[in-house]
């Protein structure tokens, strides 16, 4: 009997967690349509999609100097006085 009991719980909590997917969907589903015309909407500050000139890459990198090839990372000692200053 205890597993009968287990598997209608088991059974239970597969219809309970499908449900919550749908509507999780649905609410995602709500979320992007809301935000594609709240993109087309000017009176919207910041939900307007990039123009293609913003979306050029800049002139200086943003890549940590750490992970960029050995030869440009820069090295710790700039190259002055190792000793302490007075």
């Amino acid at each position: 009997m205890e597993h009968e009991e287990q598997a209608e719980r088991m059974e239970q909590d597969a219809d309970s967690m499908e449900e919550h997917s749908e509507q999780l969907g649905e609410r995602i589903d709500d979320i992007e349509s809301d935000w594609e015309r709240k993109e087309q909407d000017p009176a919207v500050p910041g939900a307007r999609p990039d123009t293609e000139e913003e979306m050029e890459t800049p002139d200086q990198s943003d890549q940590l100097p750490e992970e960029g090839p050995p030869e440009q990372i820069p090295d710790d000692d700039p190259g002055g006085d190792a000793g302490p200053e007075d």
